[in-house]
This record gives C-alpha cells, sequence and structure tokens, in this order.
C-alpha cells in the first residue's frame, strides 16, 4: 500500500505530483524511503574509508604511547614489589639511601645518613641502584647494628 503525505510547502526534491486543485505537492514517501536507503550503506566503502585513519591513528598510539607506558609501570611495580633489606635506592624526591628494614607493603624504613633513618613510602621510590649479594648484606647490616648498639651504651 502506498502512502502519501501532502506538504504545504515548496517544492521538495524527490518526485512530486502537483495537485493544481489543492495548491499542494504531495510527496512519494516510498520513493523518499528508497532514495534514504540507496545513500545510507551500513557498510558503504565511502565509510569505511572516512573510519580507516582514525583507526590506524589508534593503533599508532597504542604501539607507541600506550603500551611502553604499560611495560613501564609493570617493571616498576615489579621493582617495587622485590625491595629487600641492604638495597640501594633513589627516591622520587632525589634522596639516596639504603633500604634497612621493609615496615609494611606500602612502607620501608631507608639509612639516608649515618644514624638517619627515614620511612618512606614504596610508592615514591624511582629506582633501585644495586641490590647487594644477600651474604654481604647480612653481614653489613648485622655490622651497622653492632655500631648503633655501641653507639647507644656510650
Amino acid at each position: 500500500m502506498r502512502t502519501r503525505r501532502v506538504c504545504p510547502v515548496p517544492a521538495p526534491p524527490l518526485p512530486l505530483a502537483v495537485n493544481p486543485a489543492a495548491h499542494h505537492f504531495e510527496v512519494d514517501a516510498d520513493a523518499h524511503l528508497a532514495a534514504y536507503v540507496q545513500g545510507t550503506g551500513l557498510m558503504d566503502q565511502s565509510a569505511l574509508v572516512q573510519f580507516l585513519p582514525l583507526a590506524l591513528i589508534f593503533v599508532v598510539f597504542y604501539f607507541l604511547l600506550i603500551r611502553p607506558q604499560q611495560q613501564k609501570q609493570k617493571e616498576h611495580r615489579t621493582m617495587i614489589d622485590a625491595l629487600r633489606r641492604g638495597d640501594k635506592i633513589v627516591t622520587g624526591g632525589g634522596l639516596l639511601g639504603t633500604v634497612s628494614k621493609v615496615v609494611s607493603p606500602e612502607e620501608v624504613e631507608v639509612d639516608i645518613a649515618s644514624g638517619v633513618r627515614v620511612r618512606v613510602l614504596r610508592s615514591t621510590i624511582a629506582s633501585v641502584l644495586a641490590k647487594p649479594d644477600p651474604a654481604a648484606a647480612r653481614e653489613a647490616a648485622r655490622e651497622k647494628d653492632r655500631e648503633a648498639a655501641k653507639a647507644d651504651k656510650v
């Protein structure tokens, strides 16, 4: 069944039939729909051509910016999780020190000078400079404890 609409506006761009008695234009709705459907294909080539540069830009951003940043964050997280006593570190503020004690999963105690210990959040540690040999680290820690005990006695 064909539907017809009466439009009081002059000269629409689709097939028209002039009704001289009413001085109105009649628009064929099926022709209107057919013209619309022909021009708006979902997978039209022009739409793909317009979408392709955006997809390529996203791929380039992913491989040049997003993925390397994620890998860097993952490496930093594993470095922070592997902190232990005796590691020489640099904080985000530029302080150099040696980890003397792991206080909690969020904090470590750092020797920044002889007799000066500071509690530092793990997230503020920028890098680990050196990881000592475990046996040497234990011996150095024992020696520092002996020196601290002697200083307390005096």
